[in-house]
């Protein structure tokens, strides 16, 4: 058995030091991973710094990072970690960037933290244990209505074939909503979800560091989740869709009817 309080304080104590290297660095040594996704220094230091001090405490786990790549197998005692998701608003000057930590065993996502350098916001939940922001209880909006939320974004764009049937689909939601923000850290937007600043998310085609501790701060605040087929497969496929549970219904069967086949 793991012990889930040494497993949050670890995941705390890697996001804030390598929090700490974001917020006092500036973008360098840039590479292109791919058409409109980089890799800095600064990824790739503070990919160690998290990795370094985990294994201090249990040099027996395993790893699932950005910049190691590879796809989620679940085996017990694995690390989920994106050491700086929004990259590309990092190399800009954008300062909308975090850090996401998850742990996953035994079948189950239990632990997750994301944490914003900027702005000193760190989002944490343990399975079974609600959610919270810098040690207050957060949950997820109770707004009815779709006309009455804010959704937020991301876009395809590692998947140009996608786009048609995606911006068709965000057209509806567009009009369906108070409006819709594209930020660019997937990580923060499932964590504004579950404090309520979002009413839902949904997002494609990402990869399953930019959403493991997301999915699993915003389940414990309340969330409906599941991906584009209204399953949980989020963390294979990539796509995923989250809002509180009173407009899940309806973003749900939007995005459904445009998307169920991109997976």
């Amino acid at each position: 058995m793991v012990d889930i309080l040494k497993i949050i304080q670890i995941s705390i104590k890697a996001a804030r030091e390598a929090g700490e290297v974001i917020r006092e660095s500036e973008p360098s040594k840039i590479t292109i991973k791919s058409p409109s996704d980089y890799v800095t220094e600064t990824d790739i230091r503070c990919q160690n710094i998290i990795k370094g001090i985990i294994l201090q405490e249990f040099p027996g786990h395993n790893f699932l990072a950005e910049e190691d790549g590879g796809r989620f197998e679940p085996k017990n005692d694995l690390w989920i970690i994106d050491p700086l998701d929004g990259t590309t608003n990092f190399i800009h000057g954008l300062k909308h960037s975090a850090v996401s930590i998850a742990f996953f065993t035994e079948g189950e996502m239990q632990a997750g933290v994301i944490y914003d350098p900027y702005s000193d916001e760190l989002f944490h939940a343990v399975k079974g244990g609600g959610s919270f922001l810098n040690g207050s209880k957060i949950q997820v909006s109770s707004t009815k209505e779709l006309k009455q939320c804010l959704i937020a974004t991301g876009m395809p764009f590692r998947r140009p074939g996608k786009r048609e049937k995606y911006f068709a689909c965000l057209s509806e939601i567009l009009a369906s909503s108070s409006g819709v923000r594209r930020m660019g850290s997937a990580a923060l937007d499932l964590a504004y979800v579950a404090a309520g600043r979002f009413d839902g998310f949904f997002e494609g085609w990402l990869s399953p560091w930019d959403l493991a501790a997301g999915v699993l701060i915003a389940k414990e605040a309340g969330a409906a989740l599941s991906d584009f087929k209204g399953e949980e497969d989020y963390l294979n496929s990539g796509c995923v869709v989250c809002s509180g549970p009173a407009i899940f219904g309806d973003m749900f069967k939007i995005i459904h009817k445009y998307l169920k086949d991109e997976h």
